[in-house]
């Protein structure tokens, strides 16, 4: 019997409809060997089955619960969160440092040809006796003349017209303004997981192969007693790792590579210890000064002095003190000059924080930029303690102009070492020797600026570092009213700066322990023949007008003190001059007047 599944009207019928056959369900008289089949019919849900209908009622209350204020004691109120939704695409920054490429020389063989097969090019004989059998051959005057009469047309040209001279060959161009560039070549990341600032750069004295640098953390009390304290030599073809490390017990803050022995250097540590390191002897050092006789503040800035045997430095930290060190014997100083603040009455003792010291200027002078913002020059005289001999900006010595905060940088012009360049607070000042205040100045900077460096090249550029990631080049040849080139280099602030000694490469520090070096362009690093003359004469102008201005202001406190100071006396007019004067005006404007018709005001 076949079975057949319904539903009554009221219900929804299901979605299959299943027929089956079952010898079970046969009479009896049927045979047992009868097969059961089975099959399920499937319909979609919108082939059967009623529609709804929906209809537009009046809305009718079918319940209603009372306000009770006791159940919002049941509940907790959610903490309002507030979330932002954008569908700007992600994007991601990734730099990274190339591996080393890989170069071979390979020898390549170049061959003569052109010769006959009997003839043996690489013996001399065989080939002058060819010439001279060949210029013997009757044709050979004939094939040359004929290749001569192409020629013969372009050099009677040429006597008429010297198609190849040399205009303005002995004249050289003045600077024309050009787009001045530089370009990032590559980045020194420090190897350390703890965030160190590079405090000092140093280019090995051989070339541009070879960059030491310093690290530490010289905010107040932000050192950690796991900060690691080596630093490092990087070589500026291989970006990845450093050369060598330089191991010490302390942080190193300065460090400087010996002028005659490349392989030595000295630093200076933060706990104000001198480290003398032999690259040849290893990583560690060869020698430490005795903490005794020792700086008690950081050693902010190292120098090599010029001997004959180069074994002589000096050293400057905040505690005063500029100490002359010989590093064959590190258990003493040489010599020793105290910092003070050039006031007569009572000195007070102030941190040098910077160092400058170049042959060129004198064996003997020493520029010290201070903390207070002076600058002061060191004479070192044989046979002599150290003396101070200037105190640049120092009003008590008859100075002015001096700088707000720390002086970060005291740089020697290279091509005109009686100028230098003094770094502070927000401005960098041009100093002469001559002088105790400043001949120029460059405008206020919205940030503070941390170092600076005059081009080894260019007698008129100099860079100044900037504490907002900035790195500004100054081009007095070009134009004195504003900067010549702005560059970002870091978004960190950055903490030193070095220009290679050919003018052609930078090496740029920062507070996140990022060495950036960048190649400037052949505006910045080549001169002129008229530069450094150009220079120089502007600053004999602005000198002698900073002199003129002092003997003016001499001039004027002298009267003052002649008529002692009555203020009666002050800005008294002399009647015969004022008559004199009076009666020129009417004669050059043509109008009558009398002379002395106008009141004089003593």
């Amino acid at each position: 019997s076949l079975a057949h599944r319904s539903r009554s009207p009221g219900r929804r019928p299901g979605p299959v409809a299943h027929c089956t056959s079952s010898h079970s369900r046969l009479p009896a008289s049927t045979p047992a060997a009868m097969n059961e089949y089975e099959y399920i019919y499937m319909k979609k849900r919108k082939d059967f089955g009623r529609y709804p209908n929906f209809d537009d009622i009046e809305g009718k209350i079918t319940g209603q619960i009372e306000q009770d204020p006791t159940r919002g004691d049941m509940y907790i109120e959610q903490t309002i969160l507030s979330i932002t939704v954008d569908n700007i695409p992600q994007f991601s920054e990734h730099s990274v440092n190339t591996a080393r490429v890989q170069t071979k020389s390979r020898v390549m063989l170049h061959v003569e040809g052109g010769w006959p097969k009997e003839v043996d090019y690489s013996e001399a004989q065989d080939t002058l006796k060819w010439r001279k059998r060949l210029e013997k051959d009757p044709a050979f005057v004939t094939t040359v003349k004929q290749l001569t009469r192409n020629t013969i047309t372009c050099l009677e040209q040429n006597n008429t017209i010297d198609l190849f001279e040399h205009y303005f060959h002995f004249e050289e161009p003045e600077h024309l303004p050009e787009n001045l560039t530089m370009k990032t070549v590559a980045l020194f990341k420090d190897p350390a997981d703890e965030t160190r600032s590079v405090t000092k750069i140093g280019w090995h004295p051989e070339g541009p192969t070879k960059i030491v640098a310093s690290y530490s953390n010289l905010r107040f009390q932000r050192m950690s007693d796991d900060m690691p304290t080596a630093s490092f030599i990087w070589d500026i073809s291989e970006r990845n790792v450093p050369l060598t490390e330089l191991r010490t017990t302390s942080p190193l803050i300065s460090c400087q590579y010996n002028l005659k022995t490349p392989e030595v250097l000295v630093g200076g540590c933060y706990n104000g210890l001198l480290n003398h390191y032999d690259l040849r002897s290893g990583p560690a050092p060869v020698g430490k000064s005795a903490v005794e006789v020792s700086h008690y503040d950081p050693v902010y800035d190292v120098c090599w002095l010029g001997g004959k045997l180069g074994t002589e430095c000096t050293s400057v930290s905040s505690d005063g003190r500029l100490l002359f060190w010989d590093v064959r014997k590190m258990n003493e100083f040489q010599d020793e000059c105290i910092l003070v603040d050039g006031s007569k009455d009572e000195p007070k003792t102030v941190g040098g924080v910077s160092l400058e010291w170049t042959m060129e200027a004198g064996p003997t002078k020493f520029l010290v930029g201070t903390e207070h913002g002076l600058t002061m020059l060191i004479n070192r005289r044989a046979k002599k303690a150290p003396e101070i001999g200037t105190w640049f900006g120092s009003e008590a010595r008859g100075g002015y102009g001096s700088h707000f905060g720390p002086v970060y940088g005291v740089k020697r012009n290279v091509l005109h070492p009686k100028i230098f360049m003094t770094v502070g607070d927000w401005c960098a000042k041009m100093w002469v020797e001559e002088l105790k205040g400043p001949m120029l100045q460059t405008p206020y900077y919205p940030s503070f600026l941390s170092t600076g460096a005059w081009s080894p090249t260019r007698a008129g550029v100099f860079f100044l570092a900037r504490q907002d990631g900035r790195l500004d080049t100054w081009d007095y040849f070009y134009r004195m009213n504003e900067v010549s080139l702005s560059q970002k280099i870091s978004d960190y602030s950055l903490t030193s700066l070095s220009v290679q000694s050919q003018g052609a490469l930078a090496a740029v520090g920062d507070s996140n322990g990022v060495i950036t070096l960048m190649q400037l362009c052949d505006g910045l690093a080549q001169p002129t023949s008229i530069e450094k003359n150009h220079i120089g004469q502007m600053f004999d102008r602005e000198t002698k007008r900073e002199k003129n201005l002092e003997a003016i202001k001499k001039t004027a406190a002298a009267k003052k003190g002649e008529h002692g100071g009555d203020p009666g006396r002050e800005g008294a007019i002399d009647q015969a001059e004022y008559e004199a004067r009076e009666k020129a005006f009417f004669a050059e404007v043509n109008i009558p007047g009398e002379p002395g018709s106008g009141a004089a005001r003593g």
